[in-house]
């Protein structure tokens, strides 16, 4: 399970160091082959395994509208990157302006993958959450 955020640059390349931590820890569990892509409020980062079976549900989606869109946004935007030797993964140019990226990044794990935010967006997000987050945390339930 991937969790915690690290703020990180992405540099005038468009490449992002992973941290060793989660290096270790995707090499051990899916190896070093990922695909980014653009999520809904960020770009995501999957693993490669995690990806594919993620892609193996859109074509079940009922709802050829719902299923075209999901095809073509996270399908279509998908890019295959392999942590290079020296932990960093490309993000590509055409995903940081959708999302509009500059250097200051956070990583953040979200459980079998990672969003990739702009550091103002992630602040944004978190604190909107806040006035929502104790109903939410309410529905956690633990035993």
């Amino acid at each position: 399970m991937f969790a915690g955020s690290n703020r990180l640059t992405i540099d005038d390349k468009g490449r992002l160091a992973v941290p060793a931590r989660l290096r270790a820890q995707l090499a051990d569990e899916y190896g070093k082959q990922l695909t980014v892509t653009l999520g809904p409020e960020c770009i995501e980062v999957y693993p490669a395994p995690v990806f594919r079976k993620m892609a193996e549900q859109i074509p079940k989606i009922a709802d050829r509208a719902k299923r075209m869109l999901v095809q073509r946004l996270f399908l279509g935007n998908a890019v295959e990157s392999e942590i290079d030797g020296q932990g960093r993964i490309v993000v590509p140019a055409l995903l940081r302006d959708m999302k509009a990226l500059g250097s200051d990044v956070v990583l953040v794990g979200a459980f079998d993958h990672f969003e990739l935010w702009s550091y103002a967006q992630w602040q944004d997000n978190n604190a909107q959450g806040q006035q929502s987050y104790a109903d939410a945390f309410a529905a956690l339930a633990v035993p």
